[in-house]
């Protein structure tokens, strides 16, 4: 899956986005340049969409054999909305419910900052209106699965070499995954093309928890030392054909 490979696509949330998360370690050490669609508290339905308009872009330039792409899917509670009013600051970017301060802009096609994100850790107007009105549990994970589907049957319908992964564990609750609604999509998700973990936040604090996610927080965030571990014991083997590491199933 390494081999000829010029350009790592990458998208996901703020395990993702950052020069010292895996995809930075990952580009250096296979030598690759990386396009980064990562971006703080994205949904799965921004991650996805990203990756389908970033590779629509490389693949004006690069040859298939060319592109790797690699996701890291996010919370299945994180939603978005378009919006056409681009003259609302708001569109620019998210907001912390502390501060709301600007972090980086939602943009889809570069250039475009039409989408706005929703958190349910915020406290803005709009996050409270749709989580109190429009969320729950179950259609939020066929959203997300439908997005992963979309992804998948993309990519591999354009026969482009790529891997997923979550940022934590999406998939342990059991009452979810075998919903009537949710498991005929989730038993058609490729899982051998998944990193064979849990999630990358269940890795890091099972495996390196004092160096590699001090806090000992759920909610924490690995540092840098955790993702290049992470980088080196679990993507590169996987990419390297080595998928031997043992998946713990872990429902409630």
């Amino acid at each position: 899956m390494i081999e000829g490979k010029k350009v790592l696509l990458a998208s996901g949330c703020s395990f993702t986005f950052e020069d010292w998360n895996w995809p930075g370690h990952l580009s250096r050490k296979l030598n690759l340049n990386v396009v980064n669609k990562g971006m703080a508290s994205q949904g799965n339905g921004l991650i996805s969409r990203k990756v389908i308009s970033g590779l629509d872009e490389l693949l004006k330039t690069h040859k298939k054999e060319e592109v790797l792409v690699g996701i890291m899917w996010s919370g299945f509670n994180r939603h978005e909305y378009y919006t056409e009013d681009t003259d609302d600051v708001k569109t620019w970017g998210f907001f912390t419910k502390d501060d709301h301060t600007i972090k980086n802009p939602t943009d889809v096609i570069d250039g475009k900052f039409n989408w706005r994100i929703l958190n349910v850790g915020w406290n803005s107007e709009e996050v409270r209106s749709y989580y109190e009105n429009f969320h729950n549990e179950v259609s939020s994970m066929v959203f997300t699965i439908e997005h992963i589907l979309r992804v998948q049957w993309y990519l591999d319908s354009l026969g482009i070499d790529y891997f997923m992964s979550t940022y934590m564990d999406i998939f342990k609750w059991g009452h979810l995954r075998y919903h009537p609604e949710i498991s005929p999509l989730f038993s058609k998700i490729n899982f051998e093309k998944f990193l064979p973990v849990n999630g990358c936040m269940e890795w890091v604090r099972e495996n390196y928890i004092e160096e590699g996610m001090p806090s000992l927080n759920d909610h924490e965030h690995p540092t840098s030392f955790g993702h290049e571990k992470f980088t080196d014991e679990v993507i590169i083997p996987y990419l390297g054909g080595d998928n031997t590491i043992t998946i713990k199933q872990n429902l409630i």
